[in-house]
């Protein structure tokens, strides 16, 4: 491969809290946060939260400041 820049994709992140318990563990579960990447997909810019059990998102857009 060339040495060009490395294309980001959209990426959905499950949160594990490690100083929590397992009942909050379990609640976050449901949602994903998804980074979500500019134009030209060189960096994260913001983020979206789904909630999957649902099926529906729940926050969308959150900005990734520098």
């Amino acid at each position: 491969m060339g040495g060009g820049k490395v294309m980001l994709e959209d990426k959905h992140c499950q949160i594990i809290l490690k100083n929590e318990d397992e009942e909050t563990n379990k609640i976050l579960m449901d949602f994903d946060l998804i980074l979500r990447t500019n134009d030209k997909r060189t960096q994260y810019e913001y983020f979206d939260v789904y909630d999957y059990k649902n099926n529906q998102m729940v926050a969308s857009g959150i900005e990734i400041k520098k």
